[in-house]
C-alpha cells in the first residue's frame, strides 16, 4: 500500500479518498493483512532479541539518539486495558458507572443500585485498577455500581416507550384554534409522565 504524502502532493480530499478506497479494495481481507503485518513485526523483534542485540548504555544516550534507527532500542508494546470493563459473579446484575457526586449517588442508591464491592466481582476477573481505601472501584470521577437487571431494564423500557409515544405524535396535524373551540380532546398522553 503506497503512502499518501498530503504535505508535498497537491491531491484533493476526493483524490486521496479514492486512492485509499482503491488500495483497500485490492486487499481482500484487510483485518487479516493487518494482523499478518503485526505478527511479522513481532517475529522480527523476537529475532532481534534472540540475536543478542545489546541495549545501549542508557546513562549516555540522548533523546536525539533515541530517534536514530541505527541505535538499537527495543520496542515495547503495551496493551492498555479497558479500565471500565467489569465481570460480575451474579449474571442477574449489571455494572454501571455513576458520577461520585453525592446527589447522584443518593438517587441511584434509592432506586436500588449498590456500590460495587470486591465480593461482587467474578473470581477469575483481574481488575485493572486498584480498589480504593473504602473498598470501592473508581476511575477518575466515576464509581462502579451494580444494579439488578429488573431495575435497569425497566428504566430503559420506560424511556424507550416515552420516546416511541413522542415520535408517534409527530405525524398528527397541528391543532388549530377552531378545534380547540369545538371541544377537541387534548388529553392525549404526551409521554411526559416520566418526569412526574
Amino acid at each position: 500500500m503506497s503512502e499518501i504524502d498530503h504535505k508535498t502532493t497537491p491531491l484533493t480530499a476526493a483524490k486521496m479518498a479514492a486512492t485509499v478506497v482503491q488500495q483497500a479494495s485490492q486487499i481482500p481481507n484487510l483485518e487479516a493483512e493487518i494482523t499478518r503485518i503485526l505478527e511479522k513485526k513481532k517475529q522480527q523483534q523476537q529475532q532481534q532479541n534472540a540475536a543478542g542485540v545489546e541495549e545501549p548504555d542508557w546513562s549516555k544516550i540522548s533523546e536525539a539518539e533515541a530517534y536514530n534507527p541505527a541505535v538499537s532500542i527495543p520496542v515495547i508494546d503495551h496493551d492498555v486495558p479497558d479500565y471500565m470493563n467489569m465481570k460480575l459473579k451474579d449474571d442477574e446484575y449489571m455494572c454501571v458507572w455513576a458520577n461520585k457526586d453525592q446527589r447522584r449517588l443518593g438517587a441511584l442508591l434509592a432506586e436500588g443500585y449498590e456500590i460495587l464491592k470486591k465480593e461482587h466481582v467474578h473470581p477469575d476477573y483481574q481488575v485493572p485498577l486498584m480498589w480504593s481505601s473504602e473498598g470501592t472501584y473508581e476511575y477518575a470521577d466515576v464509581i462502579c455500581m451494580r444494579v439488578h437487571k429488573r431495575v435497569i431494564f425497566a428504566k430503559r423500557r420506560k424511556a424507550y416507550n416515552i420516546s416511541m409515544k413522542q415520535l408517534a405524535n409527530v405525524n398528527r396535524p397541528p391543532m388549530d384554534k377552531r378545534a380547540y373551540e369545538n371541544g377537541a380532546d387534548f388529553t392525549l398522553d404526551s409521554g411526559m409522565g416520566f418526569y412526574e
